[in-house]
């Protein structure tokens, strides 16, 4: 069964709703161990409040949703190694600083603290394979386990080659944080860095043990001058033992699609003309590219979302409209 975790944040939550009637509309309550939501907010009570209503957009599988606060998956004794003072202070008592407290999990950067709690989901994940989501993703269609875990385990994504120094970045930063030494980056190629996600459970409790030996927590690894990133943490990590990421990840065609600020309107739109493909399993979006969409290519993805039968177009622009409002 798949277990499936959601980082949400008080920026992008209206989007929640899609995705939680996406899954009502596709997901087999059958294949599903649990869906947990996790809170990445400086004011969990009130992102936890906001959102009660819309967990009956889940229908079948409301009973496997679970809204989980970050302490649950970062803080107690068998959570960290050690806890130094400038993690109590800076880090855990964020929230207490005036002018420092950001908006993320007890005041920290809530973009560093996103990556954290996708890593700490694993440890009250309820099975072996999980999907890591953010807000922004909804499904488009129906699928089984066999499209994200191979018979052997294997979590099956997309490999990319490292070309983006952004993404070069992360990845350097993330093998000289395992102490990891760097291969031919001009051949190698890794994991996409997009969500859906799926990874293995063990594989994450077996870096986070790691992480935590070496710098006693990942929150204090993110909370450091040190800038790796979630996913190519968990690259490195393979990278140690075999360059092919075997027996962890396995290459597999992309089907997801996503809608970032940084794309043009012409991008965008061209984007929006594919959401019919059949292939494709899943939508991603960026709350704020959905302010910058414009009335032509709104319409075309409200019309899109409802002939997927996820939701009537009143409802998918609540929704987006909400999003635009937050994202400023």
């Amino acid at each position: 069964m798949l277990n499936f975790v959601t980082i949400v944040y008080s920026k992008d939550y209206p989007l929640l709703e899609l995705q939680a009637r996406s899954f009502a509309r596709f997901v087999d309550p059958e294949q599903v161990a649990s869906i947990h939501v996790v809170l990445n907010d400086v004011d969990e009570a009130g992102l936890r409040a906001r959102l009660a209503p819309i967990l009956p957009a889940y229908g079948a599988l409301q009973s496997k949703v679970r809204i989980v606060g970050g302490d649950e998956l970062l803080l107690g004794p068998d959570r960290s190694s050690r806890r130094s003072l400038a993690d109590r202070v800076l880090i855990e008592g964020r929230h207490r600083i005036p002018f420092v407290r950001k908006g993320g999990w007890r005041g920290n950067n809530g973009y560093r603290t996103q990556q954290v709690l996708k890593l700490g989901a694993a440890r009250i994940a309820e099975s072996e394979q999980m999907v890591i989501l953010d807000t922004k993703n909804l499904f488009l269609r129906s699928f089984d386990r066999a499209e994200f875990f191979s018979e052997g385990g294997a979590a099956r994504l997309p490999f990319i080659p490292v070309r983006s120094e952004y993404h070069r970045n992360w990845l350097l930063e993330s093998l000289n944080a395992l102490q990891v030494k760097a291969p031919d980056l001009d051949t190698l190629k890794t994991t996409t860095f997009s969500t859906p996600f799926p990874v293995r459970r063990s594989l994450v409790l077996g870096l986070l043990d790691e992480i935590n030996e070496r710098f006693g927590s990942v929150q204090s690894l993110f909370g450091s001058r040190r800038r790796p990133s979630e996913f190519m943490l968990l690259n490195a990590f393979c990278l140690r033992a075999d360059p092919t990421l075997r027996p962890w990840f396995e290459d597999a065609p992309s089907t997801a699609l996503g809608l970032w600020p940084t794309y043009s309107q012409q991008k965008m739109k061209d984007l929006i003309a594919r959401i019919d493909d059949p292939e494709l399993l899943s939508l991603g979006l960026h709350n704020r590219a959905v302010s910058m969409l414009t009335a032509d290519t709104r319409d075309r993805l409200f019309k899109a979302i409802a002939r997927r039968g996820i939701s009537d177009r009143a409802t998918t622009q609540s929704v987006l409209d909400a999003t635009s409002a937050l994202a400023g």
